[in-house]
């Protein structure tokens, strides 16, 4: 916003005490109340209100507070933002971004804790990003607009409390290193790869190791970089945060399969259910570091049991969004 005036915040309680999650903290002070601004609850209208302004030379983020009010965007998204620039020969483009943050915790249930990345990558013209360490939303938002298309960027609000070292790119990634080993290769996605990351934590004092791979561009995912890693370890965990039925997570495997790779395949993510409110139904609903930890021994074929690691500190502290 301050190397180019035409960025735009907006969105439901975007300047509230909050920020966000503190994600705007100061910015309509800093940027004036014209460049970062509350709206109405509209989803469909404001997305349409964004497309209009990127096609028009500026270039909007629609922050939506959860990401499964999208659907009530969907048509805006889908028949429009995705299909301009296809519909007009390339001379009419949207650098248009949604955030889109993804809950969980604190009783949220089945319609305030749904994540649809899958759903939306399956669009020809739509972009979905799913950063998971600091250097990625960095990366992402520092050159999501470069590329002069619609974007849908998926955030977990239990990673808005991770530090970590940034590392500059010049682009959007596709995926991010987190780990290398030998022993098995994990694909993961969202919040998924900092439980994941907890479960690897905990199974390096057995001797394991792993090629950690977080996946961030959801509709473009460079498969060449996880084949060479799979055909390495042998063995293939995908940890996926959504469900598993015509997911991004089987849809990887398949094109693994079909470049070639024979080897073990597992595969984690929500269970085949809405999402419950009770908080010991949650704790089944998710894969969590335990789960993973145990998923990864059979794997490896390790006898024995995994290491018991605590739940993270963010799921177990967290009181609501407001």
């Amino acid at each position: 916003m301050e190397a180019d005036d035409k960025v735009i915040v907006y969105g439901l309680g975007v300047d509230d005490p909050k920020a966000m999650y503190g994600t705007l903290k100061g910015f309509p002070e800093k940027y004036g109340s014209h460049r970062c601004f509350d709206t109405p609850l509209s989803e469909d209208a404001l997305t349409g209100y964004g497309i209009g302004l990127a096609i028009q030379g500026y270039k909007p983020i629609h922050v939506h507070q959860r990401t499964d009010f999208l659907l009530l965007a969907a048509n805006q998204l889908i028949n429009m933002a995705a299909k301009l620039s296809y519909l007009s020969e390339g001379r009419t483009r949207c650098p248009f971004i949604v955030r889109a943050i993804t809950g969980r915790s604190w009783g949220q249930g089945a319609q305030h804790s749904q994540s649809f990345h899958s759903i939306f990558a399956n669009i020809p013209g739509l972009r979905i990003l799913s950063p998971s360490t600091p250097s990625d939303a960095y990366n992402v938002y520092k050159n999501a607009f470069n590329d002069r298309i619609p974007t849908v960027v998926i955030e977990h609000r239990m990673l808005y409390k991770y530090e970590g070292v940034i590392t500059p790119l010049g682009k959007v990634p596709n995926v991010s290193i987190i780990d290398r080993g030998l022993d098995a290769t994990i694909c993961s996605v969202s919040h998924m790869s900092l439980e994941t990351k907890r479960a690897t934590l905990a199974l390096a004092k057995t001797g394991l190791s792993f090629d950690h791979l977080s996946l961030v561009d959801i509709s473009n995912p460079d498969i060449d970089v996880i084949f060479r890693s799979v055909s390495r370890t042998g063995r293939l965990l995908f940890v996926d945060h959504g469900w598993l039925n015509c997911s991004i997570a089987k849809s990887i495997v398949a094109d693994l399969i079909l470049k070639g790779y024979t080897g073990d395949v597992k595969v984690l993510g929500y269970a085949d259910s809405p999402c419950p409110t009770a908080g010991c139904l949650e704790k089944v609903f998710y894969p969590d570091p335990n789960k993973i930890a145990k998923v990864l021994m059979e794997l490896c074929l390790r006898e024995g049991d995994p290491p018991i690691i605590e739940q993270s500190i963010e799921i177990r502290n967290f009181r609501g969004p407001f």
